[in-house]
Order: structure tokens, then sequence, then C-alpha cells
């Protein structure tokens, strides 16, 4: 109890808790998703691509303090990763280039566009002509913070941010939840009972952006699929009834951010990504290692509801 009372009475691990809380929600539930769906590298994509936006954005003048640079930032990161995934999404169901080949292209031009920015932002910023155009700019960010995270990016304003898209996000999802959850174990047969799979593919893909651009500061671009994955995995290793993965997604999910905010906390203000991860890792091999007693697996999780 005293390690939540520190946590909630420090405004830099508090802001971290409920933005952790809000993004590792829809997290949890998409990765149910993106598990039955085999999405994980697309998301994989998406995140990468959020360093072309994070670049641009930079060399921009956009990334100033305050809540006015980060939104302008964030839209452009947004932007970045909306076009990655319906670039993908266009690409993988017409056919014209494998998914995996049109990923693996659209995250390594990504990353390099970002890089190519920060580099030339670097080397420019103080020139007249740059500073005429786009003012004075403030230095490059940690480029470790930005792929792994750190509690330090997590703001009032991300916080808000975060509470508001999450609550975007499960509406639309519980809005569409029969045709989303038809399309993820049956895409065909989906379309045959009117299910609109070609809006449902490009929705989804949608939700995995803006959810992806709202937890790069918590978990870092290389790290933030971790919470898109590792949660549905390892609830569909615990139960096979839809009703309970996506509780024990969300459980796991929580488990993740609230063990790795008190892990980073405790041993120091490590990065929070990859503290997050490390949690989740372990519950995962938990799960995994629980299939070597499937009696005890089938009371725990799968008995019949009185």
């Amino acid at each position: 109890m005293q390690v939540f009372w520190e946590i909630w009475h420090t405004p830099l691990f508090r802001n971290a808790l409920l933005a952790g809380i809000a993004v590792g929600t829809i997290c949890s539930l998409l990765s149910v998703i993106v598990v039955l769906k085999r999405m994980a590298f697309i998301g994989e994509g998406i995140a990468h691509a959020g360093f072309g936006g994070m670049g641009t954005a930079l060399f921009l003048g956009l990334t100033t303090g305050g809540m006015g640079g980060a939104w302008k930032a964030d839209l452009v990161v947004l932007a970045f990763c909306l076009a990655t995934a319906l670039a993908i999404g266009v690409l993988s169901r017409r056919r014209h280039v494998e998914a995996d080949s049109a990923i693996g292209i659209l995250l390594v031009a990504a990353m390099a566009w970002g890089v190519l920015l920060t580099d030339l932002h670097r080397s420019l910023r103080h020139t007249d002509w740059y500073v005429r155009m786009f003012g004075n700019t403030r230095p490059p960010p940690n480029i470790e913070s930005l792929l792994f995270g750190s509690l330090l990016n997590v703001g009032p304003y991300d916080v808000w941010l975060a509470v508001g898209a999450a609550t975007v996000v499960l509406l639309v999802f519980a809005g569409l939840f029969k045709e989303i959850i038809f399309y993820a174990f049956q895409e065909t047969v989906s379309q045959v009972f009117g299910v609109r799979v070609a809006f449902i593919h490009y929705l989804m893909l949608t939700l995995l952006s803006v959810t992806i651009v709202l937890t790069v500061r918590l978990a870092g671009i290389v790290l933030v699929t971790a919470l898109l994955v590792i949660p549905g995995a390892t609830a569909n290793l615990l139960s096979r009834r839809l009703s309970r993965v996506l509780l024990l997604s969300w459980l796991v999910g929580m488990t993740g951010v609230v063990g790795g905010l008190i892990l980073s906390m405790e041993a120091g203000n490590l990065s929070t990504g990859p503290c997050i991860v490390a949690v989740l890792c372990v519950v995962f091999a938990l799960a995994y290692l629980l299939q070597f007693w499937p009696a005890l697996r089938m009371s725990a999780v799968d008995a019949p509801s009185k």
C-alpha cells in the first residue's frame, strides 16, 4: 500500500499510472483481435512509422514545449501511423505485395526518414534560414526514451489525451463488437453474412494506429507492440471462452502496466517500457508453464459459472 501511496502523491508517477491504465485497457482489448488475426507484425510496422512522424515533427519545429506543440506533433505522428496502416492494408488485401514484404519495406522507410530528419534538424537548427522558417527549435529528444519509453515523457496533457481517446476507441469497439468479433474469427464467412469486412479491416488498422500513438510515450516505439500482443496471447493460453479471454487479457495488461511502473519506480527510475514488458513476459511465462498442469488450468479458468 505504501508503494501505491507514493505513486499517487508523486505527479510524475500518477500521470504515468493514469495514462497507463487508459492505454493498457484498449491495448488489452485490441490485443485479443491482434492475436486472433495474427496482426502482430502489422502493429510493429505501424509503431515504427511513428518514428518517421516524430522526426518530421521535430524538423518542422512542432515539438516545442507545452500543450500547443504536443498536439501538433501528435497529429504528425498519427498521420504517419495512419498512412502506413492504410498502405499496409491496401497492399496486403489487393495482393500486389505480400503483407510481410510491405510491412518490412514501410517499417525501414519510416525509420530511415525519421533518423534522416532528426540528423538534419541537429545540423541545421542554428542556421539563419532554418530559424527564420521554423523558429528556434528545441534540441533533438533523447532517442533512447523514444525507442523504449520513459516516465518523463508522460505529462498531464498525455493523461487527458489517453483517457479521451481510450473512451472513443472503447465506444467504437462496443458499437461494432459483434461485427469485429465475427471478422476476427471468420473473415470470409462474416462477409457472406453481410459484415462490411473491408470497413472493419481498415477500422481495426485505424484503432491500432491511434492506440500506438497513445502508448509510445509510455512503452516506446520498439516495445509498444508488446502491449498489443502479450495480453491477448497470455489470455488465449488460459482460456478459450471469448468473455474470459477478454477479461484475462485486461487483467494481464493491467498487471503489466501497474507492475512495470512500480518496478520502474522501485528500481530507481528505470525506463518504463522495458519494465512493463518484463512484467508482461513473466506473466506470459507463468501462463505457459500452467499448460503443464491442464487439470489445474481447467479448474481455475474454464470451470463453468454457477
